[in-house]
This record gives structure tokens, C-alpha cells and sequence, in this order.
């Protein structure tokens, strides 16, 4: 069966081995869409495990060391700052270390080195008392290259070593046995939630891609099957035949698609998400789930095949007799629509719990994939519409085509479709930043003990001068003391900042001083984050969008080059047929591509309204927009040079 399979294609000519080339292409770029996607989700969850020491578990006897942690600025930008004081010589080594941090001594991250090359050491490593760095950070210690840390090394009678931590980023001092067991950041629990939307948003389009490569030239093969059919073949066969000539074009791709990934993540890896770039290790997601991936694909691909294969199997004849197929039902409306209602139903009822979350995704994801069924029966519609209105030959003819295959037309322009829909549902979400940049004069503030504010306060006031003003409140407006608590905070110039916050860190034990505008650095690296995640999104979708656009076209061109020829023997200018072939892909592209959009934003307007608009969205979705778009209309005009050799060959074919 399977020297069959390629006789019958090596007999079909190059059209035939284009047409299996372009089947292996599409899944090869459908296979790499979904490692991508895959490996995002390990990717986070890579860096949650390398950052869960900072959190380690409470020792259940006296421990061995003591940890704790805090968040120190310098101008805009975020250190972790890690602090640790052994109790015995046992003390553990911290993970990127390669011994436990004597007193005075400072390990930095290489990204926080190279920061602080060139910052004096009363802006910064003043605020550690006499402190010398000893050395940098290996990668198991950081979220990513980019990260600020510094691990500082104390005696265990240090204030700080005792103080409470206030501030709920920061870890109060605990006695610890070891690192093992330690809880992730809870941001990161936040992007994992983002990266399966993100996935969801990825890999949709692309399994509906690797779908529809099945279906690329269907009309050549369909009417192929159904003569075997008739000559005799059962349908077992012709369902044998096709997925060995399916799936062994559809292994290619997917073994191509990995490869390819395999190839391509260390670019993938400088995308910078919260904060930083990756470590290229973490978006290997394991050979397990990479090998799980490049099966699932051409399995997708002969299951969409076999479906294909239903008009063979029951009417060969009536392919054979190109029969006109019967219109699509509405019911597919009604399916978009009713899971379109009940997620917008469920962004108002359902709580902010893990599983209220996943009910969110999966219907999502489902009302996405939804777009897949009503395409096709508003492509017909559309289709019905144009032919009645009809005022030329090349509109006439598009019509025509639309009406009567509207699932072949869909697959040209159904990337662009879904694209849209992704495009109007994540591209409005807020995301607005805060400047943070040093004014002329600041205002910085820590929360002390309230037994002790006044003693701190007269220490500050004779080592600041006349470079900053000290007071003790309950409120400095944007910080408010607890029980049991004050506030503690100094005005200065903007030049004088750095060195005044680094004197108030070395004499005040609890948390970091901190200006107003600094519990915005971390919302401004979410946000940014956001940014990237959206746009690398969006560029994924219409890049799959056009793709699929110029792959479907020209086996649309393909599919349909025996009614080329005859059109164009019966004297239809080869004009004629190029503008139909272009008004096919453009009419339902502006079409449904603006309804996908208003679609999309009208599903998540529910969610983006309790958050408020931001005008940098409407300006990513309209720039991606016109990009997406006009990458589809060119890599949809790749078919015209085929279609002109179409129709210069009038020569009849084996098949």
C-alpha cells in the first residue's frame, strides 16, 4: 500500500509533490508553534523552582542559619536582597554559592555587578555596613540572567538578623536546616495562569493550521479516492492509503517543526519576561513532552484526513460527479454563540480561585476553537450574498467559490480569522506604567518598631546634616504603620537620594526604606511583561495566519487547476481569473477578520471594563493589525505566479 501511495503521487506530476511538500510544510510550522507553546509553561515553573530557596522552610528545632529577606531600590530598579547569619559551622552553602556568606560579605548577581560597577558604594553597598563582595551568583541561584540579587552575609546578633520584616514581599528572620522544600514567589503562580492563556492563544490556530494541512489540494486526492472506489478498492483501503500518504508527509513535518524549535530557542530565549531574558535550559521542555508533541501532530493531521474522506467512502460517485455539497447549519451559530454568552456569564460569577481560573481557560478556549466552526458558514453566507449582488465576471466567479466550497475558502483566510479574534481579545487590556524616575526632592519612609522610632530618629538626624529632614509619624501617605509600629521617614534632593536611603538601610534592621512610587516598579515589570507576552502573541498568530494564507492559496491554485485550464480554454482572460482568486481571499478577509476583532473584544470587554482602558492597546492592535493583514495579502499573491503556469499548461495529467 504504501509504494501505492507514492507511485500514485510521483504519477500526479510536481503538483502532486508540491502539494505533499506544502502538507509537510504546514504541520513543520504547526509542530513548531506548539513546542513553543508547551515549552512556555515549563519555562516558569523552571524559574519558580530556582528562586524557592529565598522562601525556605522554618527549621523544626534550632537550625543551623538564619534567613531573611527584603527588597532594596536603587533609582528605578528592584534588588532582592537575601540576608543570612550562621547559628553553627554547619550551615548549609546556598544554592550558587559555594560556601555559606561570612559576615561583611556580599554576593552579587552578574546582572547586579554590572550595575553597580559604576555606582559609588555610599548609594548602595554602604547599606550593608563594612561589606566587601565576594563573589557572583551562580544561574541555579537566579530567576533569570538579568536578575538583581544580593546575598548579604551577617553575625547572628545583627539587628537585622532579628528585626521584623513588614512589607509582604519580604521574608521575617527564621531559623532554617536547609533549602530544600522552600515556596515559590507568588508572581510566578501569576505567569504560569498567563502562559497557559498564552498557550491556549498559540497553540489554537496552530493545531486548526495542522488540521487543515490534511485538507491542502483535497479536491486532486478526493477525486482520485473516489475512481479507486469505484474501480473496486474498499473503503479500508482508500482509508489505509490516505493516512499513509498523510502521515508520512505529516512525520516529515513534525520532525522538521522540532527540529526547527531545537534550533531556534536560544533566540526565543532573549524575549525578556519579567524582568530579564531566559535561560535557554528552561524552555526545554524534556524529550517526553517534545517527543509527545511531534506524535500528537500527525495524528491530528490523519484524524482530520479520515474526517475529509467521509464524501469518498459513502458518494464516490457523487465526487467523481462533483455533486454540490449541501449548505452548512446554522447550528454551528448557535454552538459559537452559546459558548461565547457563557463565558462572558462566567467572568461575572465565577470567584478568583485556581479552579474558577481553569473554568475560564477551557471556555475560552473552547469559544475560540468555536471560531473554526462558524468560519466556514459565514464564508458561505458571505459567498450566497456576493453572487446575487454580482456586477462582473472576476466578483461572479469568487462568489461562486465561496458559496459552494466555503470550507476550502475558510482555510485561506481562517489564520487571519482567528488571528483577529486573539488580536481583539488580549491586545485592549490595560497597560499603563508608572514613571519612576528620581524628581528634584524625595520623600522615602521605613517602618520601625514604635518603641524605638525616636532613637532611630535622632541617629538619622545626626548622620544625614543638612543633606535631609527626619520625622516620626503614623503616616507618611503612602505608608502606615501597623500596632506596635511608626514610621520613620526623611525629604531630600533627588541627587542625595541614593546615599540618604543607604544610610537609613544600615541603621534601620527591618525593611528597606522606600519612596511612594516604588511599589510601582514591580506593577510596571508585570505590566511590561504583559507588553511582551501580548505582542509575542500576536506576532505568533499572524505570523501562522500568513503562512497558512499563502500555503492554503496555492493548494487552493492546486486543488482547482483543471477548472483553470478549462476557464482559460474557453477564452476567460487570465486577468479575469487573478482578480477572482484574489477578491476569494480578500472579500472574507475584511470581512470576517474585522467581525473576529469586534468579536473578540466584545467576549473579554467584561473583564477589560473592571480594569479600565488604556490607549496603548488600541495602538498594538491596530499596528498588528495592518502588519498581520498585510503579510497575509502578500504571502496570499506567492500563488499567482502558479496560477499563471496553470494555465499555460494545458497538457492533461495522469491523475
Amino acid at each position: 500500500m504504501t509504494e501505492l501511495a507514492w507511485r500514485l503521487t510521483r504519477l500526479g506530476g510536481r503538483s502532486a509533490l508540491l502539494s505533499t511538500g506544502l502538507t509537510a510544510l504546514a504541520v513543520a510550522v504547526a509542530t513548531l508553534l506548539l513546542q513553543f507553546a508547551v515549552a512556555g509553561n515549563f519555562a516558569f515553573d523552571a524559574r519558580a523552582d530556582r528562586t524557592s530557596w529565598r522562601d525556605a522552610p522554618e527549621a523544626d528545632g534550632t537550625g543551623t542559619a538564619v534567613i531573611a529577606t527584603a527588597v532594596d531600590h536603587l533609582g528605578g530598579q528592584s534588588v532582592t536582597r537575601i540576608d543570612f547569619a550562621a547559628l553553627d559551622g554547619d550551615a548549609p552553602a546556598p544554592p550558587g554559592m559555594d560556601a555559606f556568606p561570612a559576615p561583611g560579605a556580599v554576593w552579587l548577581s552578574p546582572a547586579a555587578a554590572d550595575l553597580l560597577a559604576d555606582v559609588p558604594e555610599s548609594d548602595f553597598l554602604a547599606r550593608y555596613g563594612d561589606a566587601e563582595v565576594a563573589g557572583l551568583l551562580g544561574a541555579e541561584a537566579l530567576a533569570h540572567p538579568n536578575e538583581l540579587v544580593a546575598v548579604v552575609g551577617r553575625a547572628a546578633d545583627d539587628p537585622a538578623m532579628t528585626a521584623e520584616r513588614f512589607n509582604a514581599d519580604a521574608v521575617s528572620p527564621r531559623a532554617i536546616d536547609g533549602f530544600a522544600g522552600g515556596r515559590a514567589d507568588a508572581v510566578y503562580g501569576f505567569y504560569m495562569i498567563l502562559m497557559v492563556l498564552a498557550a491556549i492563544l498559540m497553540a489554537v490556530p496552530a493545531a486548526v493550521f495542522g488540521a487543515a494541512a490534511a485538507r491542502l489540494t483535497v479536491s486532486r486526492r478526493d477525486e482520485r479516492l473516489a475512481t479507486l472506489r469505484l474501480i473496486g478498492a474498499t473503503p479500508g483501503q482508500v482509508m489505509r492509503l490516505t493516512l499513509i500518504e498523510t502521515v508520512l508527509a505529516a512525520a516529515a513535518g513534525s520532525v522538521a517543526g522540532t527540529v526547527a524549535w531545537m534550533l531556534v530557542t536560544p533566540l526565543v530565549a532573549l524575549i525578556p519576561i519579567d524582568g530579564g531574558r531566559w535561560f535557554a535550559a528552561d524552555l526545554w521542555a524534556g524529550a517526553p513532552w517534545m517527543a509527545a508533541v511531534a506524535v500528537a501532530v500527525p495524528v491530528l493531521v490523519a484524524v482530520s484526513a479520515l474526517i475529509g474522506l467521509r464524501s469518498v467512502v459513502i458518494s464516490p460517485l457523487g465526487v467523481a460527479r462533483r455533486v454540490k455539497p449541501k449548505g452548512l447549519r446554522a447550528i454551528r451559530v448557535a454552538v459559537f454563540v452559546a459558548l461565547s454568552i457563557l463565558f462572558m456569564v462566567a467572568t461575572q460569577l465565577v470567584g478568583g480561585s485556581m479552579v474558577a481560573v481553569a473554568i475560564l481557560i477551557v471556555l475560552f478556549a473552547a469559544t475560540l476553537a468555536a471560531v473554526n466552526l462558524i468560519g466556514p458558514w459565514t464564508v458561505q453566507r458571505l459567498g450566497r450574498t456576493l453572487a446575487r449582488t454580482a456586477r462582473g465576471p472576476a466578483r461572479l466567479l469568487a462568489a461562486r467559490r465561496l458559496a459552494e466550497d466555503p470550507k476550502a475558502a475558510w482555510r485561506t483566510v481562517s489564520g487571519v480569522a482567528i488571528a483577529g479574534f486573539v488580536a481583539g481579545s488580549v491586545a485592549m487590556f490595560p497597560m499603563m506604567v508608572t514613571d519612576t524616575s528620581t524628581q528634584s526632592t524625595e520623600t522615602i519612609a521605613a517602618m520601625v518598631p514604635a518603641a524605638d522610632a525616636d532613637t532611630f530618629a535622632a541617629a538619622l538626624t545626626a548622620e544625614f546634616g543638612d543633606r535631609a529632614e527626619v520625622a516620626v509619624a503614623d503616616d507618611s501617605g503612602f505608608l502606615t504603620a501597623d500596632s506596635g509600629a511608626a514610621v520613620i521617614e526623611a525629604t531630600t534632593s533627588g541627587a542625595d537620594l541614593e546615599s540618604v536611603r543607604s544610610t537609613m538601610t544600615a541603621i534601620l534592621p527591618g525593611d528597606p526604606p522606600e519612596r511612594e512610587i516604588d511599589s510601582s516598579i514591580m506593577s510596571n515589570r508585570i505590566v511590561g511583561s504583559v507588553r511582551t507576552g501580548v505582542t509575542v502573541v500576536l506576532a505568533v498568530v499572524f505570523a501562522t495566519a500568513a503562512v497558512s494564507a499563502a500555503i492554503s492559496a496555492i493548494g487552493s491554485v492546486l486543488d482547482r487547476r483543471q477548472t483553470y485550464r478549462l476557464l482559460h480554454l474557453a477564452g476567460t482572460p487570465q486577468k479575469v481569473l487573478d482578480q477572482a482568486r484574489r477578491q476569494e481571499a480578500l472579500l472574507p478577509l475584511g470581512f470576517l477578520g474585522g467581525a473576529s476583532v469586534l468579536t473578540g473584544m466584545l467576549l473579554t470587554s467584561p473583564v477589560i471594563g473592571g480594569l479600565g482602558f488604556d490607549a496603548s492597546g488600541a495602538l498594538i492592535l491596530g499596528a498588528t493589525l495592518a502588519a498581520g493583514t498585510a503579510s497575509v495579502i502578500a504571502a496570499g499573491s506567492l500563488s499567482r505566479p502558479l496560477l499563471a503556469s496553470v494555465m499555460r499548461d494545458v497538457s492533461p495529467r495522469p491523475d
